[in-house]
């Protein structure tokens, strides 16, 4: 799995692969402000919502999310964040499955140049060493905590946590290597997605552990 995952296969080269600056100010951002996270609601197979009611599909009161949510709609006024945690969920889903397969084409219209490159580098280490990771029993949940616009980009940030099993195996004994096929794992990851401001596709730039 990635960004920590693989039990020491995948380096902090990943974590950092949307860019320190990025990172500094995500980092900057939940320091400085406490906004209520928007939740998310009905998620593709395998996704959870959190607990606790309907989610909101807009953001309330006049929070940094809030802000940042109406910053992003003056350039595309449909911005949903309830339809975003569902994609969010999805490429979580679709990322750990190319990490898998260690086959990150599929991802290449949905993740940053940079992040590419990061991924692909990473699991050309993993086939050197004869080994492939497993993910199986993914279940998560995910909610925005975070959306701005900066030097003309949209950037939303969501939080993605629950549990999966993960493990690392030999490629030709299939014999167990880190890890376990049976107990899960927490995951508790902050993914940020971002785009040229405006009706445009959004790419997965950062993955950042809690």
């Amino acid at each position: 799995m990635l960004c920590g995952f693989g039990h020491g296969l995948v380096s902090m080269d990943l974590v950092l692969a949307g860019g320190i600056v990025l990172l500094m100010l995500l980092r900057r951002r939940r320091a400085a402000t406490a906004a209520p996270p928007c939740a998310p609601v009905e998620l593709p197979s395998g996704v959870e919502t959190p607990s606790g009611g309907p989610a909101a599909e807009h953001p309330g009161g006049d929070s940094s999310l809030a802000r940042g949510v109406r910053a992003i709609r003056q350039t595309d006024p449909g911005f949903d964040p309830s339809r975003f945690v569902g994609y969010a969920g999805t490429v979580f889903r679709d990322t750990q499955r190319a990490w898998m397969t260690r086959n990150i084409g599929p991802l290449r219209e949905r993740v940053t140049s940079q992040m590419y490159g990061e991924l692909q580098a990473q699991c050309d280490r993993l086939r050197n060493t004869g080994q492939a990771n497993r993910v199986e029993r993914i279940e998560i949940m995910a909610e925005i905590t975070e959306a701005w616009q900066e030097s003309g980009r949209d950037y939303v940030t969501a939080y993605i946590g629950g549990s999966l099993v993960d493990y690392t195996v030999d490629e030709v004994s299939d014999s167990l290597v880190a890890g376990s096929r049976t107990s899960p794992r927490e995951v508790e990851e902050f993914w940020t997605f971002t785009r040229p401001a405006g009706l445009n596709f959004w790419m997965l730039s950062a993955i950042q552990t809690s």
